[in-house]
This record gives structure tokens, sequence and C-alpha cells, in this order.
């Protein structure tokens, strides 16, 4: 009995120290994108919005719509205690672009449409790491504008919107690090 006990329980709290954080970031390829990249990436003349973003856990937005029926233009309206919910759920791993920058922050879609949801450095669990931003925080929820509209959101696999992060995959980051050139040499003209 103590064995299964000896083994189940240092399972157990890796699981559990594992799952908050998005587990997903050293699978694939992936790696959190941070302020340092962001400047290496400007430094280097690459275009953000040539760089594909991913986030790494399961983002919701939801809105309460009231009692009547309106017409929704992205996600989907379910009836929830009578009233009409507008949720949009964002997987883990979905890829967004970047369509502009605002200072620090990355405005990033993940359809088409006036839907940039902002992405910054400096949230409560990381200082460098790009994570959502939002106002009105309240019980690890945030509330953010999205298709013109406000939105609640939380994350769906973890208890804090502050910790989902965008990552960026680690061949993005290898072609600024590994940028190099082999010179074949000079001979004298005779």
């Amino acid at each position: 009995m103590q064995r299964i006990f000896a083994v189940t329980l240092p399972l157990a709290v890796l699981f559990l120290l594992s799952s908050c954080r998005g587990s997903g970031k050293l699978s694939g390829g992936l790696t959190p994108f941070t302020r340092d990249m962001k400047l290496k990436l400007e430094k280097e003349n690459i275009d953000l919005k040539q760089v594909q973003f991913y986030t790494d856990q399961k983002l919701i937005l939801s809105r309460n719509l009231g009692e009547e029926k309106l017409a929704v233009s992205s996600g989907v309206v379910r009836l929830e205690n009578g009233k009409y919910i507008n949720e949009v759920i964002i997987p883990a791993f979905t890829p967004g672009v970047c369509e502009g920058t605002e200072s620090d922050k990355l405005m990033i879609s993940f359809e088409k449409g006036n839907n940039n949801l902002a992405f910054g450095p400096g949230s409560g669990y990381t200082f460098n790491e790009y994570s959502l931003y939002g106002t009105e925080w309240r019980n690890g929820t945030a509330a953010v504008t999205y298709d013109s509209n406000k939105f609640r959101a939380r994350c769906g696999s973890c208890q804090d919107i502050a910790s989902i992060t965008l990552l960026i995959k680690k061949k993005e980051l290898d072609k600024i690090e590994h940028k190099s050139r082999t010179l074949k040499g000079r001979t004298v003209s005779k």
C-alpha cells in the first residue's frame, strides 16, 4: 500500500504543478513570446505581421445578451438560465496573426474582422512573457473588447486569465538566432 502511495503522490503533484501553466509550451517546438524576442525581431527588421502566434491555453469570451434575441457575428449564442449568452471559444494552440502594435502591446487576431485581442508583457505571472491584457479584473477573469463588444474573458483550462501567454514556433526564433552567411573570399586580380 505504501508503494502505491509513494508512486501516485509524486505523479499527482507533478500533474497539479503542470496543469495550470500551458503544458504545450514545450511541445511542437513552441516557446513563449517575450519582450526580448520582440526586440530581437524589431532589430532584425522582421515584420511581426509575418510571425505566426498561438495561445498556450483555452480562452473563453462570453457576454450576456439579456433576454432579447440578437444577431451575433462571432461565436455561439446559447440560452443559460433564461438569458442569451454569446460565447467565443479560442482553443489552446489556435493560430493567430498580429494585426498591429500599440506601444508594447500586440493586437492579435484569431479570425477576420474587428476581432483583435491585446497581448503584452508584464502580467502578474511574468514580466517578460506576452499575456492577455484586460480591464476590470475579477476572480481570475477580465473584461476585453472583441468584435466591438465587451466580453468577459476566462481561461478554460486554468484559474486565472493572466496565465494565458502567446507562443511562437521555435523555428521562428531560430531564424533570428541563426542568421548567418558564408563568404567565398576574394582573390587578387591580375
